[in-house]
């Protein structure tokens, strides 16, 4: 055990090591002088350092960061933040306990020397542990010129600790017997530390106390080391910005029980300044720095200290809630919005091209989203596939935003169409069906599961259908699992459905086959009609599920539109994960409903062409016919 760390906080760190960054140098040298020729202080600071792992970073480990250097010396010490201090203690208890952990962070707060402080401290301080440190590539693990290597970055840590603070043996040099490549060994406590690039196969035949991915991510064959890293340790700890919804999102959504978000909010630095702005306009300030911000002014190459300008141009908080003026310098700096929400506002989702304008689907969820007036299930003959009733259930499958009838059924003079999404039914993505009225382009219905197979899915979707007032129907035809569907449509004799078109002939004539094959083209050509609808308000979606799934489609670079979890082809079924099946279904009835109203046919026009024979023809019998009428009239 690593001790009491979960128990641990940063209070009594604050009563003797000073948090502001000239004390604490100061203090530094202090202690460096007290402890220089005195065994018995070296004797006590190594016990402080092991009992405290703030008080160990904080007095005696450096950073380096080019980049972020205001004086020209990279180097400098760690002097912990608040949520930097919360993070060492999380991480360690989550080592001590054997639990996943996650640190998906903006750009610049200081997340990789985090993870790797408190990883080095339970190498430093603790018996018999093994770690494995891994990237995406060997050169980023361990390289000895290479300031972004992670075996670098545990060098520099010692590089700059007093020799009666090392391990013993422990120098800087190739003559190190402890240091060797990829592999560090405390020969005090015979800790070690090793290092892979990233492989299906990490950490394969050992066991570690702790496996750590930087930059996650990135790194390729990210399912697979998941899958392989699983039975290798107990802790695994995953740091990243974010790349969309892939292995690490799912690491950090699905995976692992302890997640941090390092915000660039929760900078000291970097959050000066902040402020947001109300839906009325009304800006507030929200730093704690009495209006002193420290930021670079566009142009300028200096970082300077300003009073808070009262012409602050305040930038629009209606996509970033919390803003800076760092954050609006930075904001320039990227090339576009997918930068900043990858960079620095870790947002999964948008760190992918999203297909669907975030902004617009937050103010038709505002505007249209609401709770279903009635939940439960659809009850029905298994032969017929008549509807019997509907029977409340706040565990059911199908959801409405239509009142019934005073026989429990939809309106009699209401016209709907139905569109379909088939799933396996293994439970890994849902099987969907979405019901918007005809007229009034408002989505009433929608029912979902999982774990239904695609036979059953479709008897389902007809009984539904024949409540609906025979609602028209339109599903995904492609693949297995729609075939299986479209079959089970003929058995039961189910006809007003969707045909496919030739789209390879004028006007499109219809063919004998039903259903929509969705291939990537046509799946792109119905997203496209279906966000247009919803931008529109010719498509009012009133479930807050559908609309929320639309923010996970993405658009490649070849111009097609996929779910974001489809792009990874090692986790192709993406086991308990949202496939964006409602927006396809919703998409589906999309098409339905304008395949409908393209195909009203018009009113037939008798009238024979004017001066032609038939029109004089039958002019001469309106004549006879109107003066028989007259004299009938008379006569009577």
């Amino acid at each position: 055990m690593l001790g009491t760390l979960g128990e641990m906080t940063t209070k009594h760190f604050d009563t003797y090591v000073p948090r502001d960054p000239f004390k604490n140098v100061t203090y530094r040298i202090e202690m460096l002088n007290y402890a220089a020729n005195d065994k018995l202080a070296q004797a006590q600071m190594k016990q402080m350092c092991a009992e405290d792992p703030l008080f160990y970073i904080n007095t005696f480990n450096y950073s380096y960061s080019p980049k972020e250097s205001i004086y020209g010396d990279p180097r400098s010490p760690f002097n912990l933040y608040d949520f930097q201090c919360e993070t060492v203690l999380a991480i360690l208890d989550c080592i001590d306990k054997g639990k996943d952990c996650a640190t998906p962070k903006s750009r610049g707060v200081g997340a990789s020397w985090i993870c790797l402080d408190s990883i080095e401290w339970c190498w430093h301080w603790r018996d018999f542990l093994s770690f494995l440190l891994v990237s995406r590539k060997q050169d980023l693990v361990d390289d000895s010129g290479n300031p972004d290597a992670l075996f670098w970055k545990i060098d520099y840590i010692h590089r700059y600790q007093p020799k009666w603070m090392l391990p013993s043996g422990r120098h800087l040099g190739p003559k190190d017997p402890n240091r060797k490549l990829l592999r560090l060994v405390n020969a005090d406590n015979k800790s070690v530390m090793s290092g892979e690039s990233t492989t299906g196969n990490i950490g394969v035949g050992g066991r570690h106390t702790t496996i750590f991915f930087d930059e996650f991510a990135l790194q390729e064959d990210g399912y697979s080391a998941l899958r392989g890293s699983r039975d290798v340790t107990n802790c695994r700890i995953g740091n990243s910005t974010p790349r969309g919804q892939n292995h690490f999102y799912k690491f950090c959504e699905e995976i692992a029980p302890v997640v941090m978000r390092l915000h660039w909010s929760r900078d000291d630095l970097k959050s000066q300044g902040l402020y947001t702005i109300d839906e009325n306009g009304k800006t507030e300030l929200l730093d704690s720095f009495r209006g002193k911000v420290r930021f670079r002014k566009k142009g300028s190459k200096d970082i300077k200290t300003f009073m808070f300008p009262d012409d602050y141009p305040f930038q629009s908080c209606a996509v970033f809630k919390l803003r800076s003026p760092w954050f609006d310098y930075e904001c320039t700096r990227c090339a576009n919005d997918k930068e900043i929400k990858q960079e620095l506002e870790i947002d999964f989702l948008g760190s992918d091209y999203q297909f669907f304008d975030a902004e617009v689907v937050m103010m038709l969820k505002k505007k249209y989203c609401r709770p279903p007036l009635l939940v439960g299930d659809l009850e029905f003959d298994p032969v017929t596939l008549d509807p019997k009733r509907f029977v409340e259930n706040e565990r059911g499958k199908l959801k409405l935003w239509i009142t019934l009838d005073g026989s429990g059924n939809p309106a009699y003079d209401r016209k709907f169409c139905i569109g379909s999404d088939v799933s396996a039914g293994t439970g890994s993505s849902n099987s969907c069906s979405s019901v918007v009225d005809r007229n009034t382009g408002e989505k009433v219905a929608v029912w979902k599961d999982s774990h239904t197979l695609p036979h059953l899915f479709a008897d389902q979707t007809m009984a539904l259908a024949k409540w609906f007032n025979k609602a028209y129907l339109a599903w995904d035809r492609s693949g297995p699992t729609g075939e299986v569907f479209a079959q089970q449509v003929s058995q039961q004799g189910y006809g007003n459905v969707y045909y496919r078109r030739n789209e390879k002939k004028v006007g499109r004539p219809m063919t004998d086959e039903p259903g929509v094959f969705l291939n990537p083209q046509a799946k792109s050509v119905i997203l496209h009609d279906y966000r247009d609808a919803i931008d529109t308000h010719r498509f009012i979606n009133r479930s807050e599920t559908g609309m929320d799934e639309c923010l996970q489609f993405i658009k490649k670079d070849n111009g097609s539109v996929e779910h974001s979890s489809s792009i990874n082809a090692e986790d192709p079924d993406g086991a308990g994960a949202a496939h964006g099946d409602e927006v396809i279904s919703d998409a589906l009835a999309n098409l339905g409903m304008k395949e409908r109203q393209e195909t009203k046919k018009p009113v037939e026009n008798n009238e024979p062409p004017y001066g032609s024979l038939a029109w004089r023809i039958k002019l001469k019998q309106d004549a006879e016919a109107k003066k028989l009428a007259d004299c009938l009239g008379s006569n009577w």
